[in-house]
């Protein structure tokens, strides 16, 4: 019973890890934006001055918003 109680709830989580991973970037993007609206518009002035293109594909945008996100955290300069 144990195990099967364990098998049940690892699975849910699995499924939980996967629909959170599903956000879009774009979904990411307006979150952050709409968190810290001065810091982002400052990092993603400074992605776009570092050679950042902010309208292209899904793994550009990706860097983008991970390049945005260590800005707004101060870890880029």
């Amino acid at each position: 019973m144990r195990a099967l109680m364990l098998t049940v709830a690892m699975f849910s989580s699995c499924i939980a890890g996967t629909a959170l991973a599903q956000r879009s970037v774009h979904d990411q993007m307006n979150e952050m934006k709409s968190k810290y609206p001065q810091s982002f518009e400052r990092c993603q002035a400074l992605a776009t001055s570092r050679g950042y293109r902010l309208n292209d594909g899904e793994y550009e945008a990706r860097a983008v918003m991970m390049f945005i996100e260590g800005c707004i955290m101060g870890r880029q300069r």
